[in-house]
């Protein structure tokens, strides 16, 4: 069953195409690494996924909701995004979280305000979500007084806590000092078996051959060759594929 339905997707900026044309079909579970070069147009995809970029054309569907691309900006749309991105959880290169709240009122702040839930049961939705991260003992700490990789956990804990459908990461790990990537790729680890549904956007080529369902590599704005791990790490069919794997590996 697909959770994630995308048809004909293209995004320009001025006379700049950066998305050609994307389908992209993700099944409930599925975890779908999305790798290629720099300005391959990967963030963007991501980013066009729950409307943080207006796609010039196309659909999107995610679970049921449904939202095409260039419609008028009136208050149906509004609402039909608004309801797409309750069903996405997106956790940024750049952590994103409110410097002036602790972990645990970021984690917090979404229940309250998206879902209209009572603080004291967003708190000890906050305290689980906290603890499952491996932070707990961290939950009353500013963002200025964890680590890089502290925050990105307490992030992915706050995308969580909508309980969302899918999971969006784009390169969750590229701000990262190299000794705290492990931390946070575990969380994604740990999630992927759980079953939860996510596209990840990373550089992490052994991270994604561990934890990818499905690679899809994109370059210039295309999607140029997807398959399992297995097929398109050990055995690439096209040229550009090759190409960028023997310049990362």
């Amino acid at each position: 069953m697909s959770v994630i339905q995308v048809n004909n997707l293209k995004k320009s900026f001025g006379f700049t195409e950066v998305l050609l044309g994307i389908d992209l079909t993700v099944n409930k579970s599925e975890v779908v690494v999305i790798m290629g070069p720099s300005g391959s147009g990967k963030s963007t995809l991501l980013r066009c996924l729950n409307f943080l970029e207006e796609p010039t054309e196309g659909t999107i569907r995610i679970g049921e909701y449904e939202v095409k691309a260039g419609g008028k900006i009136d208050r149906i749309r509004k609402k039909e995004i608004r309801e797409l991105r309750k069903r996405t959880g997106f956790v940024f290169q750049s952590f994103n979280i409110f410097p002036h709240k602790t972990a645990i009122e970021n984690v917090m702040e979404g229940p309250i305000v998206i879902h209209g839930t009572k603080p004291y049961e967003a708190r000890k939705l906050a305290e689980s979500l906290l603890d499952k991260v491996g932070l707990l003992d961290r939950c009353d700490f500013y963002p200025a007084q964890l680590s890089g990789g502290q925050q990105q956990r307490v992030a992915i804990a706050r995308s969580l806590a909508l309980n969302p459908m899918v999971m969006l990461f784009d390169e969750p790990t590229s701000a990262l000092d190299p000794e705290l990537v492990r931390e946070v790729l575990q969380v994604i680890k740990d999630l992927a078996l759980e079953g939860m549904t996510m596209i990840i956007v990373t550089h992490e080529m052994n991270f994604a051959k561990d934890v990818a369902d499905r690679v899809v590599f994109m370059d210039n704005g295309v999607i140029v060759e997807q398959g399992t791990s297995e097929e398109i790490f050990q055995s690439p069919k096209e040229e550009r594929t090759k190409k960028f794997l023997m310049n990362v590996e």
